[in-house]
């Protein structure tokens, strides 16, 4: 393990309006400063208000890469719908549910990088800015695209709908605990509700966490882990899986926070640093497969994220470890890091994708399920492709405004073109 000075400084702090010189690379670092492969501190800006351009972040394009095949995971657990009425659908189910754990991916994943792309003098106006050009415009086209869709299917309905809809158009409906609201529409979304919460609270976890000493961090990280854990025990077994427990567990913004606040720990051990030197991430993946298996014969409560979430918080260090020292890695193939900039559109879509198909083919055996479910993977790729392209790009470039970088999806930014 290499130990280097942690940064001293906190931050969403006002700009001071001094730009510290930057130092050869050769050089140790002074107190406050990143060490060498993490990304330089911007230092706020200069007094006359005008805002400059965020420093170019170190990209980490694995995680990039590894986020469709984290949305990938969650599509095979919504591919279940298309094998309901086969003769299979109950044998199959263990294998294809275990993958709504890659939800928990995101949430480690999504702490991850924002930790990773902060910077000392960071303000809490503009850091709020680019979550919402990021994720606003594509989220609200989700929401509002399954209005018309259920309207052709079942209009009957769209007035109860509506109703239980309300609170995802302002991502609230994961505070709900009942399924007919977190759920209603396209299900998907309760998860950006929890992001919206994670994102609310970044500026004062972060100056948390880098005020805590490193024998602090690593009791906090195994806090973290307990607080992820314990629950499913406790409430499941207690509850027999009613709809509260389910939400508590798996719903509930604060209870996923804890991921969250794990991907912000890792970041900043990889930032000063750190290295996991008796595991790469071929071994993680490994580890996320052995918790796969275990998780196909594990109770519901455990699988969604008690089982997976160590081995992917593991999984997301090791593969930024990679592309930091050099390292080869396939998830930075170019096709899997472009359908990973488009993951987040994938995500919002997949689900409307397969219930589309669905009611159009009405599968009632296992040729035609598998067909239904190829068939819904390449539609969700195309939609994914078109909602990044026309709407979730563009938009968040304008939102953003022209001087600031525009996020490809993964844990690094590139210069606005």
């Amino acid at each position: 393990m290499v130990s280097t000075p942690r940064s001293s400084a906190t931050s969403w702090t006002r700009p001071t309006g001094q730009r510290g010189a930057h130092r050869p690379s050769s050089l140790p670092p002074r107190r406050g400063e990143s060490p060498a492969g993490a990304p330089s501190p911007s230092s706020g800006g200069p007094s006359s208000g005008a805002t400059p351009a965020r420093p170019r972040t170190a990209r980490l394009d694995s995680l990039t890469g590894l986020r469709f095949v984290a949305a990938l995971l969650v599509f095979a657990s919504h591919s279940i719908a298309s094998f309901e009425f086969t003769p299979v659908a109950e044998a199959i189910d263990p294998y294809l549910e275990p993958g709504a754990a890659g939800v928990s991916f995101f949430f480690i994943l999504s702490g991850f990088v924002l930790t990773w792309t902060h910077r000392p003098g960071d303000r809490v106006g503009p850091f709020y800015r680019r979550r919402f050009a990021r994720i606003a415009p594509a989220y609200w086209v989700a929401v509002i695209a399954f209005i018309p869709l259920n309207a052709l299917a079942r209009p009957e309905e769209t007035g109860d709908l509506l109703w239980h809809m309300a609170p995802s158009f302002i991502g609230l409906h994961a505070w709900i605990p009942d399924n007919e609201y977190y759920w209603a529409g396209n299900g998907v979304t309760w998860s950006i509700s929890c992001e919206m919460f994670f994102y609310a609270m970044f500026p004062l976890l972060i100056v948390w966490a880098l005020r805590l000493s490193d024998r602090a961090r690593w009791w906090a990280a195994g806090v973290l882990c307990l607080l992820v854990i314990v629950p499913p025990l406790v409430l499941a077994p207690l509850t027999h899986g009613e709809t509260v427990a389910d939400w508590a567990i798996f719903i509930f913004p604060v209870q996923r926070l804890w991921e969250f606040g794990l991907g912000i720990l890792i970041a900043l051990w990889i930032k000063e640093g750190r290295r996991i030197r008796r595991i790469g991430i071929w071994g993680a993946l490994g580890l996320v497969a052995i918790a796969y298996a275990i998780a196909v014969v594990a109770p519901a409560y455990l699988i969604w994220v008690a089982i997976p979430f160590i081995p992917f918080a593991l999984t997301i260090a090791t593969a930024a470890q990679a592309d930091l020292d050099g390292r080869p890695s396939v998830f930075r193939h170019p096709v899997l890091v472009k359908l990973g900039e488009w993951s987040f559109a994938f995500y919002l879509t997949h689900q409307l994708v397969i219930r589309a198909v669905d009611y159009v083919l009405e599968p009632t055996t296992v040729l035609v399920a598998i067909g239904a479910t190829v068939l819904a993977l390449v539609v969700s790729v195309a939609s994914a492709y078109v909602l990044f392209s026309v709407v979730e790009k563009p938009l968040e470039r304008r939102l953003r405004g022209g001087t600031l970088p525009v996020s490809t999806g993964g844990a690094g930014h590139a210069q606005k073109r």
